[in-house]
């Protein structure tokens, strides 16, 4: 009696289970992906920025002076009367310089660190151009990309320096970042997000700067991006930032054989990012469907899975979504509801 009911329970779960399958199949129920090839290039996001950033050129004079002259700036070690070795555009290009003080105080502008050192203060603009690849693994985002920074450079001097004498002249460069990316999506809210992301890499300085003279250490910058999602496969991001770096120039000859620049960066970029859509668009031109589909294909005939929108819009947006306008109506009428009752209260 026992080995009955036994086998009949067996039995009856192995019927269960051989029907369903096929059951589910018929209504279109599949976890396998219709495109696989899609599904692994939407994994991928491509995202393009530009903007605007500022740098802050900071180094610090210990054993040199730092005097102006008509002819221009310059640095010469301590001890010495105002003779070789010293230096014009040791900030980007070190020039060893045959330089005689004039005897008229009123010829130069000095600035000696024989008892303290001097703080030297820079600065400059940029327009970054950025490109980024990044593979999405659940809420974590792994990538690299390559950004061109057009930036003005203003030269330092010293802090709270005046002088009758002409500034350095800027000059302009192009700088080329190459770096790996590391983010995470913290939070989702409706329509936005909050992510935060780090990159590192490393920086030419460009042709304003001696190649063989500037040594660059890698750079971090660390990010926040505030998006703005319109569907599944576009959004829209502003990415606020602050990147650390610095740089040490070499020096041909003198006591002195490197200064150290550290050149940090702030940065505020608008951009865009896009995945590839993991369905193609509907055969059917006059097909408005506003969700994901089967439809038969009028030229192959074939029974394939598609999206029936364009890819900045939702694929299967819920009701109202795809119209803010009635929202903005929605909302109107509620404040004139409780503006209603407020009144009727008093």
């Amino acid at each position: 009696m026992i080995r009955t009911v036994i086998l009949g329970v067996i039995f009856f779960c192995s019927s269960f289970i051989t029907q369903a399958q096929p059951g589910f199949e018929s209504m279109g129920y599949d976890d396998r992906p219709s495109y696989p090839l899609r599904a692994f290039l939407n994994k991928f996001s491509v995202n393009v920025s530009s903007g605007y950033g500022r740098t802050f050129y900071r180094h610090t004079l210990t054993n040199n002076n730092y005097v102006r002259t008509a002819d221009g700036s310059f640095i010469y070690p301590n001890g010495e009367q105002g003779t070789s070795p010293a230096y014009s555009n040791w900030f980007n290009r070190a020039v060893p310089t045959a330089l005689t003080l004039p005897s008229n105080p009123d010829s130069l502008t000095l600035v000696t660190s024989d008892s303290s050192a001097i703080n030297m203060r820079g600065g400059g603009y940029n327009i970054p151009i950025n490109l980024s690849i990044y593979y999405n693994l659940f809420r974590v985002r792994i990538g690299g990309g390559i950004s061109a920074d057009f930036h003005t450079v203003n030269p330092p001097q010293p802090e709270d320096f005046r002088s009758f004498f002409s500034e350095p002249a800027s000059f302009r460069t192009t700088q080329i970042r190459y770096y790996g990316l590391l983010g995470y999506s913290v939070y989702e809210y409706y329509d936005y997000a909050l992510g935060v992301d780090v990159r590192a890499g490393m920086i030419r300085m460009g042709s304003g700067f001696d190649r063989g003279q500037t040594e660059t250490s890698p750079f971090f910058n660390v990010g926040v991006t505030l998006e703005k999602v319109f569907s599944e496969y576009f959004r829209v991001y502003l990415r606020p930032s602050y990147e650390f770096k610095n740089y040490n120039l070499l020096l041909p000859e003198g006591p002195t054989t490197a200064i150290d620049h550290r050149n940090s960066s702030v940065f505020l970029t608008l951009g865009v990012s896009i995945n590839y859509p993991d369905l193609p668009r509907s055969p059917i031109k006059a097909d408005k469907t506003q969700m994901k589909h089967y439809v038969t294909d009028p030229k192959t005939g074939e029974k394939r899975e598609v999206r029936g929108q364009p890819f900045w819009r939702k694929q299967d947006p819920k009701i109202g979504e795809l119209y803010p306008e009635l929202t903005k109506n929605k909302r109107k009428r509620q404040a004139k509801r409780q503006q209603f009752f407020k009144k009727k209260k008093k």
